[in-house]
């Protein structure tokens, strides 16, 4: 099992689903088992590379909750976002801008770094990047933009 030494799980699941499973002693693997592990990997070397990121703030009193992954019954995003299946970040860097990582990304998307990315989203304040079911290889990396 991978564990990012640059995030907390506080910052990547919302705060009910947080407080209630460690009120009810589930073990932190099974929560860090939600996520599929190349996300994981990827928002690693992401911050190791480029400084901090916030993603869910809600532990220091914050907003932000949905970041990382969200329960199916989530309103927020598309109906299949691939945060419900624990494939995807949004991330917001403070030492440098998304567009610039997002450059990055697609400059060299098969840097070691960013290997597992197959999609990101263009057009935002903030870095959202997935590892979805796609052929980065034969289509290249899959662009969404938002509306």
């Amino acid at each position: 099992m991978f564990i990012p030494d640059y995030f907390e799980l506080y910052e990547l699941i919302p705060s009910r689903v947080y407080k209630n499973n460690i009120a009810m002693n589930v073990s932190l693997a099974k929560l860090w088992g939600m996520f599929d592990d190349r996300l994981l990997k990827t928002l690693h070397n992401i911050r190791k590379r480029y400084g901090k990121m916030v993603m869910n703030t809600w532990y220091w009193g914050g907003k932000n909750e949905n970041r990382g992954w969200r329960p199916w019954n989530s309103l927020v995003g598309a109906t299949f976002s691939q945060h419900k299946f624990g494939r995807a970040g949004d991330m917001i860097p403070t030492e440098t801008t998304a567009e610039e990582i997002r450059q990055d990304i697609l400059h060299d998307p098969n840097h070691p770094d960013f290997k597992y990315i197959t999609c990101v989203e263009m057009g935002v304040d903030w870095l959202h990047i997935d590892c979805r079911n796609h052929d980065k290889n034969e289509h290249g990396i899959l662009l969404v933009y938002s509306k």
